[in-house]
């Protein structure tokens, strides 16, 4: 019985090797038959570094720039629709009129509820589509002006007012302002089928001829000078506003002790002070350096400054652009003008 037990246990010891060994040879071969999974390189720490610091000033300078257009395009459309509606308040009053009347030969037109609607629903293309081609605008010019910037680079607050400058510089170079109306409407036919199909709007419906010429209007403000000049002074005005956030970053220097000598007098008859004595002291009474802080400390503040544009409540920043002078200005021109053709 014992020899027979052993015969059964040594079987049942190769019946096992020669499965295991044919399931391990099968699972070997099912590994060389996959194809090989190429290795991700690890990115460095430097590089992932490199990134942030190009993304955090490029999502602040597009938040910066958005917020600008979308304040403009919201003041341009409301005062647009405002001037229709008081001029047909105006003519409806004085005339008793209940149908379409000539104003002066050139207002010959109401703005049904429907067209009013579908105009100020226009800025859903830079909201969805328009931001795009902004934020590659936006980031190629970042890339240009600080791609090269050590991370470990000590700036100052003036040095650091002159690479926004030098941003802003090169977006304008880059051809910006002859891409705005692009940035804000629909204008090729691709685009308006993509706006159209996106909402789920009846071209038929939405195009109407009050429509188009509202549109075409505002498309003629956009592109001009006007616009451009605005734009320009908002952006600089909301850059100010981050930069004086940014210089609490920025340590108070350190500053050197007074010096209680005074300079000695030059009387008439008397021999004129040594020169280098007069430079050694006018540098001693001369203000402090300026504090400098390093690129990376700066980052986490500069993109929570970008979120603080976007999402803030209260908007300080919002608020700043809103009361600019020349968007009240330009607004009033819209407003009033005979036709609003720029």
């Amino acid at each position: 019985q014992n020899k027979e037990g052993e015969a059964r246990e040594e079987k049942s010891v190769e019946t096992n090797g020669v499965v295991e060994g044919g399931e391990l040879a099968k699972k070997t071969e099912e590994q060389e038959q996959r194809p090989a999974v190429e290795e991700v390189p690890r990115r460095s720490k430097v590089a992932i570094w490199e990134d942030i610091k190009v993304q955090s000033f490029s999502r602040t300078l597009i938040a910066i720039y958005a917020e600008s257009l979308l304040t403009l395009m919201v003041h341009i459309q409301l005062n647009m629709v405002g001037r229709s509606t008081y001029l047909d308040s105006v003519v409806g009053k004085f005339t008793g009129a209940e149908d379409d009347v000539a104003l002066e030969g050139k207002y010959q037109s109401k703005i049904a509820l429907a067209d009013e609607q579908n105009f100020l629903m226009i800025s859903w293309w830079f909201l969805n589509r328009g931001w795009r081609q902004l934020m590659a605008q936006v980031s190629l010019a970042v890339d240009q002006s600080i791609g090269e910037l050590s991370l470990k680079e000590r700036v100052t607050h003036r040095e650091l007012s002159a690479l926004f400058s030098d941003i802003h510089t090169k977006i304008r170079a880059n051809g910006f302002e002859q891409t705005l109306a692009s940035l804000l409407l629909p204008s090729k036919s691709v685009e308006i089928e993509d706006y159209l199909t996106s909402n789920r709007l009846d071209a038929k419906q939405v195009y109407t001829p009050v429509f188009v010429r509202l549109v075409d209007q505002m498309r003629d403000v956009i592109e001009s000078t006007d616009f451009s000049y605005v734009l320009s002074s908002c952006v600089d005005r909301l850059t100010v506003q981050l930069l004086e956030s940014l210089q609490e970053s920025f340590p108070e220097p350190v500053p050197l002790p007074n010096i209680s000598r005074p300079l000695p007098p030059t009387v008439e008859g008397e021999t004129a002070p040594d020169l280098d004595d007069v430079v050694k002291e006018f540098e001693e009474f001369s203000p402090p350096p300026e504090s400098r802080v390093v690129i990376v400390q700066l980052l986490p503040r500069i993109a929570r400054e970008g979120h603080q544009i976007l999402n803030g409540v209260p908007n300080q920043y919002l608020e700043n652009v809103s009361a600019s002078r020349e968007i009240q200005a330009l607004s009033a021109a819209v407003y009033t003008a005979e036709d609003v053709v720029f």
